[in-house]
């Protein structure tokens, strides 16, 4: 099996078949399956006539990161190919997440995503997330910004989770992605880990993934509560303590000059 499609779907029902659609019609020139793994309390109705379809029904939301792992223990193709719901594959050069496999020393690979007007989705890759990297944005530097209109296949520190390909064996090295984030950084840290391994994070960049973005229906101030959370964690668990202070103070000053 080439590429185990893991797709975690929160609230998406609705869009939840296009994206397995657009991955029965992009993925014809390679072995595939599709795993689905519902964190809603509802169980999926039949998605598709496909007997190549699994569904993990989890009867409850447990965060991005548990579902993703339950869905990787049943996978048993060579490359994880993790998806949100809520996006869709639009060319047939998904193929190229398989060949550039063939260097060894690629663990993670990454297509570009894009929103429904056409545009590149910012923040969706990067360069390595530090506290002075943050300072820089708040001030306008991005220095990540470049990789999102760059026209040929980029090294990167991080991509998002909403599409992302990992080497089976990478992961299942790596130990998957760390279940104390329940949504946000889950992708940043476990692309940390798999370079700190000695592998490589790739962004493709002819390879398009539209990312409608925002459809699971979550509150933005329950999302802002989960982006600090984890941030935090992220933080404290690969710089230390002082890091996460020094955070929490940059948070204070953007929001004394917010208001």
């Amino acid at each position: 099996m080439d590429i185990s499609f893991i797709i975690i779907n929160y609230r998406s029902r609705e869009f939840l078949g296009r994206c397995v659609e657009s991955i029965f019609k992009h993925a014809e020139s390679f072995s595939f399956e599709i795993i689905v793994v519902n964190n809603d309390e509802k169980p999926l109705e039949k998605i598709s006539d496909s007997d190549n379809i699994q569904i993990i029904e989890c009867n409850v939301n447990k965060g991005f990161s548990q579902a993703a792992n339950l869905g990787a223990k049943k996978a048993i193709g060579k490359i994880l190919f993790f998806l949100n719901a809520d996006t869709e594959i639009l060319n047939s050069n998904i193929r190229n997440i398989i060949t550039i496999f063939a260097d060894p020393d690629v663990g993670v690979a990454a297509p570009k995503l894009v929103l429904p007007n056409g545009s590149f989705q910012p923040w969706s890759s990067g360069c390595e997330i530090t506290v002075w990297d943050i300072i820089r944005n708040n001030l306008g530097c991005i220095k990540s910004k470049h990789f999102w209109f760059q026209e040929k296949n980029s090294e990167i520190a991080w991509a998002s989770g909403a599409a992302l390909a990992i080497l089976k064996e990478v992961f299942d090295k790596c130990a998957g992605f760390d279940e104390n984030f329940f949504m946000y950084f889950e992708d940043v840290d476990l692309c940390k880990r798999i370079r700190n391994a000695g592998k490589k994070i790739i962004l493709l960049s002819h390879v398009r993934v539209l990312h409608l973005g925002g459809q699971s229906k979550s509150s933005a101030k329950e999302q802002k509560v989960q982006y600090y959370q984890s941030q935090d964690y992220y933080f404290k668990k690969h710089f230390g303590l002082i890091s996460v202070y020094m955070i929490k103070f940059l948070r204070k000053i953007a929001l004394f000059f917010s208001k």
